[in-house]
């Protein structure tokens, strides 16, 4: 499942890397890319099969992910079958999952509506607050059968 990536999506992967005061190296920016170019979320091994069997191996994906998670470049989800997935976390867009329990689609949703209940929370005095809300439902495709 090799994905083709645009020469411009490494070199914000580049940038992205270097502001978080990474050292760049190509299975870095390959990662990153890819996760900039594919809406996720991806498992480890959907990652590493997505840039293709010699771009690295799945230690250095794992390895990747964990720095990216740590540098808050990346966001951990659970959809709810034992498979921890990550996507890009793009600080402008916050957004929610729809997965089907049939056929485990996953729909991005691109309304957020907790914000107003973050505000409720940092009227508390609560700071850096993050949450992370998934549905579950059965896509129309799987109710047509």
């Amino acid at each position: 499942m090799k994905t083709t990536v645009p020469k411009k999506l490494f070199q914000k992967a580049e940038k992205l890397i270097k502001d978080k005061s990474l050292s760049v190296t190509e299975p870095r920016k390959n990662i990153l890319a890819f996760l900039l170019k594919n809406h996720g979320p991806f498992s480890m091994e959907e990652i590493h099969d997505g840039l293709g069997k010699n771009a690295c191996d799945l230690a250095t994906v794992y390895r990747c992910i964990v720095l990216f998670e740590n540098s808050n470049l990346v966001e951990r989800r659970y959809l709810g079958d034992e498979i921890l997935r990550y996507e890009y976390k793009d600080m402008d867009h916050h957004h929610h999952h729809i997965v089907c329990r049939i056929c485990k689609s996953v729909s991005k949703m691109k309304y957020c509506f907790i914000s107003e209940i973050e505000q409720m929370i940092r009227d508390k005095g609560y700071s850096d607050i993050t949450h992370s809300l998934e549905f579950f439902g059965v896509c129309a495709k799987c109710n047509q059968k």
